[in-house]
């Protein structure tokens, strides 16, 4: 069985685009002590308030079609959808400069960060290169081309990391931080163009056919996108909403103190939830389900409160002594963070046996009800005037959510389960 297993080109596909997303994660995990003393934590705060922004952008920049380009039979009709993905992207992007040329002063009020103004206009770019990735991307998994697609995310990673180490020698500020994210997210398209060609495309991307596919996979703008934007703004708003309620110092340190811990606790998590999907469906037949979902937990529980204690005792010496002093109340921040995000790393493999058991509205459910409490956490804090204690809400608002998520999934489990032995 592992032997088989091991010689499945599925199994060697997830696991060299699993390595590869994990090496590329680690390699700006590794710049970061680097890159904290190259940059001050206004400049990361304007990085974050333009990261969150170009975030939520790009996980809509395609109306989310790219993910029906690995659908269709068709090689063809899938050229075609890769070409609709391209179009609707390219259109946002226009937008978006649009949209930049009339509010980027506004914006930057409203974030408290006056150099953003100067460099929104990097962010229909970023649309651009973000957005033409992501449809390549889906391209290449259609074509089962998991070996290009490893590269270039070693390739992404490691062309951000040196842009930004170069704009910080320099001297440039947030500029090499925004500069490199661009750069990065750049590298690799020429290579995952290879063998196209957009004249091809075009010409086979006739307006009947394109209108009929627009049709035919309308769920995928008419509900996921949606889904998808929800999540993207709970994921991004803590940093936006630092830089708007305590200017771009605290968001810049918010942002260091989340990306140190939530980079190896997802990637833990998105292991687990790959093992995870791949016995769902056999444990929902089996009646299993319920036991899976308890041997899963029990020590990925242990983890968690063995990171939280880690981190609650030795936060701030330790960003201090890696990052540089002027961070370490960013391990202030963390102590607090890691209380949320321990539970968020609890529901994430879970949350596959929603999806499995296509009860997915839940997840949009949850993820809405956790954007609420995100914004009442900061309205409250606003109120406060305190940064500790938004982190703090930020925190207990992830560990409400989440632990309702947890619940959900395991009460989803055990019904599953008691209605197959019954």
């Amino acid at each position: 069985m592992l032997e088989k297993l091991r010689n499945s080109r599925f199994f060697r596909g997830v696991v060299t685009l699993a390595s590869a997303s994990a090496g590329g994660q680690l390699i700006m995990l590794a710049a970061m002590p680097f890159l904290t003393r190259l940059y001050t934590p206004e400049d990361f705060g304007v990085f974050a308030v333009f990261s969150a922004l170009m975030g939520v952008l790009l996980v809509i920049s395609s109306l989310r079609y790219e993910l029906a380009i690995p659908l269709p039979k068709s090689q063809r009709t899938a050229s075609r959808m890769l070409f609709i993905a391209l179009g609707i992207n390219l259109a946002i992007a226009v937008v978006t400069f649009g949209l930049v040329a009339i509010l980027r002063f506004r914006i930057a009020d409203w974030t408290e960060t006056p150099l953003l103004a100067s460099l929104l206009w990097l962010l229909p770019i970023a649309i651009v290169t973000g957005g033409t990735y992501k449809a390549l991307n889906y391209w290449a998994v259609r074509n089962k081309d998991f070996q290009k697609i490893a590269v270039t995310k070693i390739t992404q990673s490691s062309s951000n990391v040196i842009a930004q180490i170069i704009g910080g020698l320099v001297g440039i500020g947030a500029v090499g931080l925004i500069g490199g994210q661009v750069i990065g997210q750049s590298a690799g398209i020429t290579r995952l163009w290879k063998g196209l060609s957009l004249k091809k495309l075009r010409l086979e991307a006739s307006k009947t056919h394109s209108i009929a596919l627009f049709s035919r996979y309308r769920n995928f703008p008419k509900y996921d996108a949606p889904a998808a934007a929800v999540n993207a703004v709970s994921s991004q708003l803590p940093n936006v909403a630092m830089a708007l309620v305590f200017g771009p110092v605290a968001a810049g340190l918010f942002y260091l103190a989340d990306k140190i811990l939530a980079v190896p606790m997802s990637l833990v998590s998105q292991a687990v939830a790959q093992v995870m999907m791949g016995q769902v469906k056999e444990d929902v037949s089996s009646g299993n389900l319920f036991n899976r979902v308890k041997v899963t937990l029990m020590p990925l529980t242990f983890v968690c409160i063995l990171v939280s204690v880690i981190t609650i005792l030795f936060a701030e010496p330790l960003f201090g002594f890696f990052f540089g002093e002027e961070w370490a109340v960013a391990g202030v921040y963390a102590r607090w963070i890691v209380v949320g995000l321990s539970v968020q790393f609890l529901y994430g493999p879970l949350s596959v046996v929603l999806i499995a058991t296509e009860y997915q509205h839940a997840n949009l459910i949850l993820h809405s009800f956790i954007l609420v409490l995100k914004l009442l956490a900061m309205y409250a804090a606003y109120l406060y005037e305190s940064q500790v204690f938004a982190v703090q809400l930020l925190s207990i608002a992830l560990f409400i959510g989440y632990g309702v998520g947890v619940l959900v999934v395991v009460f989803r489990a055990k019904k599953l389960s008691g209605a197959v032995n019954a």
